[in-house]
């Protein structure tokens, strides 16, 4: 039987909202969009577009999370290089088992990763923050508004270590310092 860890209804309105920095628009063409992409020393995208957004400008995510769906419609991967491919399934509204040892295995391995879900990848961000690198930023699409932007440091850490206990997901942490 596959677990599966779901949201607490009153959380939903909660992460509605960015988590980090949105870069609209015009803005992830600014000079301080691309200096966060090209001296972050590990880059985590979570989405489909974000991914192709951060290949355009000439970096491989380390650990790219797509789904293969933008604004719930199918499109076409996006074509940044990976050199090592995992599969899980991961419903929306939720983070199952499979997606957790997914992304640790994302995380513990070689890179550049793709971590291809069947499912939805939305709520992957929180445990993309927690599982990172304190060096890493994570860069994920907040729809209508742009590209959200966090540094995995300790308070975003903490903060999405609170969200995940909060579902019921305990002994979230780094796997990989590289």
């Amino acid at each position: 039987m596959r677990r599966v860890f779901r949201l607490p209804e009153g959380m939903r309105l909660k992460l509605a909202r960015p988590l980090g920095r949105v870069f609209r628009g015009e803005e992830v063409n600014s000079p301080e969009f691309g200096k966060l992409v090209s001296e972050s020393t590990m880059v985590v995208t979570v989405g489909d577009r974000v991914t192709d957004t951060i290949g355009a400008l000439g970096r491989t995510p380390e650990v790219q999370v797509v789904d293969g769906v933008e604004r719930r419609k199918r499109r076409e991967p996006p074509k940044v290089p990976y050199s090592r491919l995992v599969k899980v399934e991961n419903p929306a509204g939720t983070l199952t088992r499979e997606a957790i040892d997914g992304m640790r295995k994302a995380f513990g391995g070689s890179k550049p990763v793709r971590v291809l879900v069947e499912g939805e990848e939305d709520l992957m961000t929180i445990l993309a923050v927690a599982m990172a690198p304190a060096s890493a930023v994570v860069f994920y699409g907040q729809p209508g508004e742009g590209v959200v932007v966090i540094r995995a440091d300790g308070i975003a850490k903490s903060r999405n270590r609170e969200i995940l206990g909060k579902m019921g997901i305990r002994g979230i942490h780094r796997f990989s310092s590289s």
